[in-house]
């Protein structure tokens, strides 16, 4: 999940990857966890993809059109096992507070 884009977006994104998740793979049948993890910038989110991509770990890639938000959100197959263990060098994502705040938005204007 992208952390620069203002916060109500990225609970929005959140839902639209998980969405297109479910869509493209499927559950496992044993139980697997949520993370949600936090990057700085569309950058990091592609970076992201790549090292799982070079894991062998499938992500579905969120794309948000409206405001020209771009990729904003990856949602990965469910992993489960040793594989969890690569996701370890990753920070889970927090509230913004203060300054750190990404700056709102009214509604997106369709384009």
């Amino acid at each position: 999940m992208r952390t620069d884009i203002p916060l109500a977006d990225q609970l929005v994104q959140v839902g639209h990857v998980c969405l297109e998740a479910g869509h493209q793979f499927t559950q496992p049948p044993e139980a697997c966890h949520l993370a949600l993890i936090g990057v700085p910038s569309q950058e990091a989110l592609l970076g992201t993809v790549a090292q799982m991509a070079m894991a062998g770990i499938r992500c579905a890639v969120f794309y948000e059109p409206d405001d020209a938000l771009g990729y904003t959100a990856v949602c990965t197959e469910p992993v489960t096992g040793d594989t969890r263990r690569l996701f370890k060098r990753f920070s889970l994502w927090k509230a913004p507070e203060g300054d750190d705040a990404p700056p709102q938005r009214g509604p997106p204007r369709h384009e």
